[in-house]
């Protein structure tokens, strides 16, 4: 009786490929503030309104 290989053990077989976006780890420090600021622009700026006391609607 042959023994077959485990499939992970396979010469053929490849690791499984990273997935198709980058990390935001793995970008530059300036374009992870840039791309935060927004955000926290937003969020500072609903905090200024609700603290206003001014109503949405």
């Amino acid at each position: 009786m042959t023994q077959h290989p485990h499939p992970h053990t396979h010469p053929t077989t490849t690791p499984p490929a990273p997935s198709a976006g980058l990390s935001v780890l793995a970008l530059p420090a300036w374009l992870r503030v840039a791309a935060v600021l927004p955000l926290l622009l937003l969020l500072w700026l609903a905090v200024g309104w609700a603290d206003a006391g001014v109503l949405p609607w």
